[in-house]
């Protein structure tokens, strides 16, 4: 069932319902029983992986936070602080070694499922084997994303940021939770677990839920008018790459570029808005990212939930290291022992960032491209800054700011190409064509209608793009969804049913359209 199916709109009004019509110790259990009958429409094979995460993550939390509470009495037991040293570092040991083998169960799930194949192929071609065939792994939906819920849970308890959950059904409802199992955002249990319901009853609040509908919307519109429809385009130019020559590939890569944000964050919509009307906020995982003006603040605002997992559970335990810190004792070159351990941790998560997006060699390079351009822009911080006051450029003039956001965008659309390519070849094919040639015709006449998209869809494309800018535009100065609560009925009202009527209207679907998964899904 996709979130952008009728059919996950009717299931999600028929758990509302019923979770409203439920005392309220038993609203958890209405989450817990609908997520699980979410994903086992989407395959019952998936189930079991699902629930060994589920099972050793919350064994794991309950036996480590038995053992810290074991601590707490024989540290009241302890007269001297070498007493107090001893019992801290025995629990501890017992502590990480219930982890490590939890972390070894949950990640080797996602390692074998996600990777065995890329991992014999390249022993195969390493080594001049046969290649296997007819050899696919199952890959369970959305195992990414619950399997880095499990480990962050797994890993804030062990190290003290909260209490273990005693109660399986409220860790089972979370990691399990519908609106998010599939691509996010990835959530943390603390934050979750404090909006269950428990004993008082959730009641229904016309108010939120019309919110929460109204985001839903907002999400159908990026998906349905512009995502899908821009993939049509896309498609046929990546699809055929080794027809086409020179700009069309500027044109389709910034469009994909568009499309990803568009499917990706109007997926998000959609079922934040469907968990805030079951009183439930999800985190934010986007904050108009194309508005950035450098690549690290690109990734503080696109997929923020992944960004701040990558940074609390890789980049600090990295920095702190004893690698980092025998790097920052380099007795050559203290400079160069700082810079290599000032880029480890950046290495380390953009490694693991391209690994976790795909079994593949391009979302490997993909990683690697933005660690180097992340790194460069720290190197080149002060540099920058004393260019631009010796020329005396206003950095916070609308031109400059323009600027370095069209830069960050032309960078964010060079790593596009790794992304949206299949593999290696066919990204050095498209980087090939793209300059192999001006590839104009497509200025003249309707030759830009020629790839997939006539005129309609395209200019309807193109307006919705528009929209979209300017909503987000507006979203950087203030709270649109605030500022429409604030209105009278009439314009709330007004402003639901044009959204409702440019979604069916000029929704990418009809006879003979297939609509397409989001792109996250496959993560």
């Amino acid at each position: 069932m996709s979130y952008q199916s009728l059919g996950f709109l009717l299931f999600s009004a028929i758990v509302m319902l019923v979770y409203y019509a439920v005392p309220g110790k038993y609203q958890k259990h209405v989450l817990l029983a609908a997520s699980i009958v979410f994903y086992a429409m989407a395959g019952i094979k998936y189930i079991p992986f699902l629930a060994a995460t589920t099972a050793v993550a919350f064994i794991c939390g309950k036996k480590i936070g038995a053992i810290y509470e074991e601590e707490a009495q024989l540290l009241k037991a302890c007269a001297v602080p070498a007493e107090k040293k001893a019992v801290r570092a025995s629990q501890k040991k017992k502590a990480l070694g219930i982890l490590r083998i939890a972390l070894l169960v949950t990640a080797g799930l996602l390692v074998v499922c996600k990777y065995t194949g890329f991992i014999l192929e390249n022993i195969c071609a390493l080594f001049s084997i046969p290649q296997l065939t007819g050899f696919r792994m199952i890959v369970p939906l959305g195992i990414s994303f619950y399997t880095f819920m499990a480990v962050g849970y797994m890993l804030d308890i062990y190290w003290k940021r909260y209490s273990a959950e005693k109660e399986f059904i409220p860790f089972a409802a979370f990691l399990t939770y519908f609106p998010h199992v599939v691509q996010g955002p990835i959530d943390r249990y603390n934050e979750f677990r404090k909006q269950l319901p428990g004993d008082e009853k959730l009641r229904f609040d016309a108010a939120r839920i019309t919110r929460g509908l109204q985001l839903t919307m907002w999400g159908f519109f990026k998906k349905l008018v512009i995502a899908d429809r821009l993939n049509i385009f896309v498609n046929t130019v990546y699809g055929d790459y080794t027809a086409y020559r020179g700009l069309i590939f500027v044109i389709a890569t910034a469009l994909y570029s568009i499309q990803i944000y568009a499917d990706f964050s109007g997926c998000i919509d959609i079922v934040s808005g469907i968990s805030e009307a079951m009183g439930i906020k999800l985190r934010k995982n986007f904050d108009h990212p194309y508005f950035s003006r450098t690549m690290p603040e690109f990734w503080r605002r696109w997929h923020i939930s992944l960004g701040e997992w990558f940074k609390d559970y890789i980049y600090y335990p990295v920095s702190v290291s004893n690698l980092s810190r025998k790097l920052k004792k380099n007795k050559k070159s203290k400079k160069a022992g700082e810079l290599a351990a000032a880029c480890l941790p950046v290495t380390a998560v953009w490694l693991l960032t391209g690994i976790w997006h795909g079994a593949s060699w391009n979302f490997v390079i993909w990683g690697l491209f933005h660690c180097l351009l992340i790194v460069l822009s720290i190197l080149c911080a002060d540099m920058n800054r004393n260019l631009t006051d010796r020329l005396h450029i206003n950095t916070d003039s609308r031109p400059w700011r323009l600027w370095q956001m069209t830069r960050t965008f032309i960078l964010c659309g060079v790593g596009r190409v790794f992304f949206r390519a299949p593999d290696m070849p066919a990204v050095a094919g498209i980087f090939r064509n793209t300059f192999s040639g001006l590839g104009l015709e497509f200025v003249a006449g309707k030759a830009l209608f020629k790839y997939g998209v006539n005129r309609y869809h395209f200019y309807a494309a193109m307006v919705a793009i528009l929209i979209l800018w300017i909503v987000d535009l507006m979203q950087e100065k203030f709270s649109l969804r605030d500022a429409i609560a604030k209105r009278n009925i009439v314009i709330r009202w007004s402003i639901v049913f044009i959204g409702l009527f440019a979604i069916i209207i000029f929704g990418a679907y009809g006879p003979g359209y297939d609509a397409s998964s989001f792109i996250y899904e496959q993560f």
